[in-house]
């Protein structure tokens, strides 16, 4: 599979993502009603109820295998960076889904993402399966708990926001994209006797229960927001450092300005749906699928 295809995936995926969002806003929203204090693992099996919920369920399915094929042949900073397209696709989409409304720094921070995929899509590289020592993907796997665990504790001590447990769920899933990038292949045999599996597991699902906490908490696009933000930092630094991702040649700095404009389109995002007045916030509460 060529660099091309991998960028498709790439695209396909940060598409699923972003529709799965709005649609599991809608479901997650539904069970308001039922939303405790802390993070409760039962909120999946409630949400799973809601139609909405699962059709976003399906299309997270599809953003996660097209994601798998771009990060087997793409730099970490690229996949990472394409993904924040999905905010821009919840934030277009909330517009019809969930009645909101996007102001003009809205649509330039669209605008922004945008140009920052096109520019990373561009600089970006093949790159080969990362060899790493068993002892890393023991490490790795030691980090994702002790996240997961101080998680809990700072979600226990602070409470569980959308800002929160959004950032937390973005840097899991960051761990994620981590853990996928160091495995040698994806070899049913291979995996189950790897700890990086395992960890990316734990990642996942620990990601996805926080995400949909934060869905049901506040705005949609502000606990995404938080989300791209977490997922995108350190998976980019460790791509580059440990991993050795690299650009096409002479494509370093369109790559960076690519990078920051994406993310930078991100946090200009971050404001919609907290800045506007609570009759125009994008939320996920029942009225927003009526």
């Amino acid at each position: 599979m060529n660099v091309a295809w991998s960028l498709a995936a790439a695209f396909v995926s940060a598409l699923a993502y972003g529709a799965a969002t709005v649609l599991q806003a809608i479901g997650a929203g539904r069970t308001k009603d039922t939303a405790g204090a802390g993070v409760d693992p039962r909120l999946l099996f409630r949400v799973l109820s809601q139609l909405p919920f699962v059709l976003g369920l399906g299309l997270d399915v599809i953003g996660l295998g097209a994601n798998l094929v771009a990060l087997e042949q793409l730099p970490l900073f690229a996949v990472q960076a394409i993904i924040n397209c999905s905010l821009a696709v919840t934030a277009l989409l909330a517009v019809p889904l969930l009645h909101a409304h996007l102001r003009r720094t809205d649509w330039i921070a669209v605008g922004a993402v945008v140009a920052g995929l096109v520019l990373v899509g561009l600089s970006a590289g093949k790159e080969g399966p990362v060899h790493t020592s068993r002892g890393l993907h023991w490490g790795v796997l030691a980090a994702v708990l002790l996240l997961i665990a101080a998680s809990l504790v700072v979600i226990w001590k602070l409470g569980g926001n959308s800002v929160v447990l959004g950032g937390f769920a973005g840097s899991l899933f960051g761990a994620f994209a981590i853990c996928v990038r160091i495995l040698p292949d994806l070899d049913p045999l291979e995996l189950i006797t790897d700890p990086a599996f395992y960890a990316g597991l734990a990642a996942s699902v620990t990601g996805f229960l926080f995400f949909t906490t934060a869905l049901q908490r506040g705005s949609v696009t502000l606990a995404t927001a938080m989300l791209v933000v977490g997922e995108t930092g350190l998976p980019a630094l460790l791509g580059v450092t440990m991993f050795h991702d690299h650009t096409r040649p002479g494509f370093v700095p369109v790559a960076v300005v690519g990078f920051l404009c994406a993310v930078g389109g991100a946090v200009m995002l971050s404001r919609f749906g907290e800045a506007q007045g609570a009759g125009e916030a994008v939320s996920a509460g029942p009225s927003a699928a009526s």
